[in-house]
């Protein structure tokens, strides 16, 4: 082998240590990533959540956040896990955690939980642990939530002599209501509309005994008569009824025209009760239940913490988990005003009930109505993105509305074609998580040297065959004879 060939060789593993070295060193200047989404204000809260840990807690690796927008955030983190970017602390909602748990993608926090006997979970809310399990193991811890609500401008109410709205309220009171507090002006324009309910049409659907998919949550069955029912009440109050706007009149933003009043019901979050409450005259803005349908049931979304498989620092992981669901944490969470802490010590206080954001409003009636609240805005199961149903449904909807199809017609197309993304997805073989490690390095560096050392140990014995057959050619090698 020649001189150069083993220079070569050498150089490669070298470089080949280096790299390995230089990617899993433990650098005290790497961070602690932290993946989350929201608005302005939740970003803001959760960096100054996060300053607050960096400064008092003072980790070998300081937590950084990064963020996106919520639209496709599932999807964004997928890719990232594909191309092996993925941060070490995931705030996903608790629907997530089936796709993400049979993708392999977020820790089994059980063994953890049980390891580490300072920790307690009794703390939190009734409910709102067992919304973090896959059967008996848990995956994820609830950070934050939301029960959605009817917000209501209670100005308007009074005007027109209104009751204000209860949990004795059903679809039929809504609609009433509705259309007394519809506002038309002299040319026929609708300058106020009665009430706005597109945020909930998941939910409506489960208030009319309906499903969007099975108990398993490996099959779309939206195509029920209950779900049509649901979906054909929710068309007819912009339809029918005139006391909202439809979901293709895109240029009409819901917050702002709660804000602004020119309308008297919406449902929502807690996420929009400070931007109401800012807007709108103090003391006019109150929550009540969502309308019951055949049925009472609320809608409540619940943002979880989880741990990725693939992190390298799981200690340091746990120990921020750990701190967000703390007292301090959780208060700093109630600061915020647009979540509604888990531990029950700080929800079920002062400090949430007449948060200074909305002292005069109805606060309590947000952990109320968790007992009885189905999963919003879905339960996804571990096939399916929250993404892919709503743009489905949304297209279903949309169907309609253009007179396209029936709402049992539409339904059972959007059946069909999630079914077809559930048979996709279990065709497509679980992806096994790459371990990167010191001899995978050194057998790739053979691999190379080996087949570059035959190449030219074939070349050097062709030159001297040469050399033999074709003396004066080759004067330097033994056997070439001399120049002529």
């Amino acid at each position: 082998m020649s001189r150069r060939v083993m220079l070569a060789g050498v150089v490669i593993v070298a470089v080949t240590i280096a790299l390995w070295s230089a990617l899993n060193a433990d650098d005290a200047s790497r961070s602690l990533v932290f993946s989350t989404w929201g608005t302005p204000a939740e970003i803001g809260n959760f960096q100054r959540l996060i300053d607050r840990y960096n400064a008092t807690r003072r980790p070998a690796h300081p937590v950084k956040l990064s963020h996106s927008e919520q639209y496709q955030y599932t999807e964004r983190l997928l890719v990232g896990a594909a191309a092996r970017s993925f941060p070490d602390v995931l705030h996903l909602d608790r629907g997530n955690i089936p796709l993400f748990a049979a993708k392999g993608l977020i820790e089994d926090l059980t063994p953890v939980i049980t390891r580490d006997t300072a920790f307690t979970t009794r703390g939190f809310l009734p409910s709102l642990l067992s919304s973090c399990r896959i059967g008996e193991r848990t995956f994820a811890l609830p950070h934050n939530f939301s029960t959605l609500v009817l917000y209501y401008n209670k100005d308007h109410f009074d005007a027109e002599g209104i009751p204000y709205p209860d949990s004795s309220w059903t679809w039929d009171s809504l609609v009433v209501a509705a259309r007394r507090l519809t506002r038309v002006d002299a040319n026929g324009t609708i300058v106020r509309y009665g009430c706005h309910m597109q945020i909930v049409y998941s939910t409506l659907i489960e208030q009319n005994g309906g499903r969007i998919l099975n108990e398993n949550l490996d099959s779309c069955v939206i195509g029920s008569p209950e779900a049509a029912g649901a979906i054909q009440f929710a068309v007819d109050l912009s339809e029918k009824h005139h006391v909202t706007w439809n979901m293709l009149a895109q240029n009409l933003l819901w917050d702002d025209m709660m804000a602004g009043g020119r309308l008297s019901m919406i449902a929502n979050g807690r996420w929009a009760a400070p931007w109401y409450a800012r807007s709108l005259p103090q003391g006019v803005l109150d929550v009540a239940p969502l309308p019951g349908g055949r049925m009472r049931k609320g809608a409540a979304t619940v943002h979880v913490m989880c741990i990725a498989a693939m992190s390298d620092r799981k200690k340091e992981a746990w120990d921020f988990l750990k701190y967000l669901v703390s007292e301090e944490g959780q208060r700093m969470v109630n600061d915020g005003g647009v979540s509604i802490p888990v531990l029950g010590s700080v929800a079920l206080s002062d400090e949430f009930l007449h948060h200074r954001t909305t002292p005069a409003m109805s606060n309590h009636v947000f952990i109320d109505e968790l007992p009885r609240s189905v999963a919003w805005p879905y339960e996804q199961g571990p096939f399916l993105s929250a993404y892919t149903l709503q743009s489905q449904l949304e297209r279903a909807v949309g169907r309609v509305l253009l007179g396209r199809a029936t709402v049992a017609q539409s339904l059972k197309i959007m059946e069909d074609e999630v079914n077809g993304v559930i048979r996709e997805q279990r065709a497509v073989p679980r992806a096994r998580p790459f371990v990167g490690s010191v001899a995978f390095f050194l057998s790739g560096a053979i691999l190379c040297v080996v087949p570059l050392a035959a190449v030219a140990y074939r070349r050097k014995q062709n030159r001297h065959a040469a050399a033999r057959n074709f003396p004066g050619r080759y004067p330097e090698l033994p056997g070439g004879g001399h120049t002529p």
